[in-house]
């Protein structure tokens, strides 16, 4: 077991952005919204920090599945009835 605090990773510096700073704009990063300058600072991050990188990279798959619209339902069309006629015959659904 060691001493270390839990946030000492975070304040990691790699490419002039501390850990922290890099996952707090990462929803910017993702989006397109950060200015150049910005986003090249996060890519020099990202590039040099695989902590960064790793947990960007799952973050940034699973908003581009989500946005490309491949993500599958969970109920088929006819398990979301059966459920709802279900619920609705015990009271629970209008």
């Amino acid at each position: 077991m060691t001493d270390r605090h839990p946030d000492a990773d975070l304040d990691r510096e790699v490419g002039g952005l501390r850990c922290r700073d890099v996952l707090a704009g990462l929803s910017d990063y993702l989006d397109g919204d950060l200015p150049g300058d910005v986003r090249a600072r996060v890519d020099a991050h990202l590039a040099g920090c695989s902590n960064c990188e790793r947990f960007g990279g799952r973050v940034g798959a699973i908003v581009g599945t989500l946005r490309s619209g491949r993500v599958r339902p969970l109920l088929t069309e006819s398990q979301r009835a059966s459920l709802v006629r279900g619920l609705r015959a015990a009271g629970a659904l209008p």
